[in-house]
């Protein structure tokens, strides 16, 4: 399980509800090399679910990797920071196919 540091969630008109974008540097972090990685996104259940192998809700998501991202950011359109619960924060945890946003209290 690879995961990185908390990571400023900012909401972009830009971004899809099925995209999600961040930094390559931060990218990097989770084993990410290409521009683009298709996940499952899962979400609705507890971080110590998801590292139990849980799934929640599993939707498709792209995981675009971005230099016009600033660091240690990602962007998401509104409509899936609603869903994610509208964190400010957030730790990102990947297992090479299925990833997780933790949200974190500032």
């Amino acid at each position: 399980m690879k995961k990185t540091g908390a990571l400023k969630v900012s909401v972009s008109a830009r971004v899809d509800r099925v995209h999600l974008v961040m930094q390559p540097n931060d990218g990097f972090d989770l084993g990410m090399m290409r521009v683009t990685h298709p996940v499952l996104l899962c979400r609705c259940l507890g971080v110590e679910e998801y590292l139990r192998g849980a799934n929640g809700v599993r939707e498709a998501l792209s995981v675009d990797l971005s230099n016009a991202c600033p660091s240690q950011t990602i962007l998401v359109g509104s409509e899936l920071h609603r869903l994610l619960g509208a964190p400010s924060r957030a730790v990102i945890l990947f297992d090479g196919a299925r990833l997780f946003v933790h949200p974190q209290t500032p």
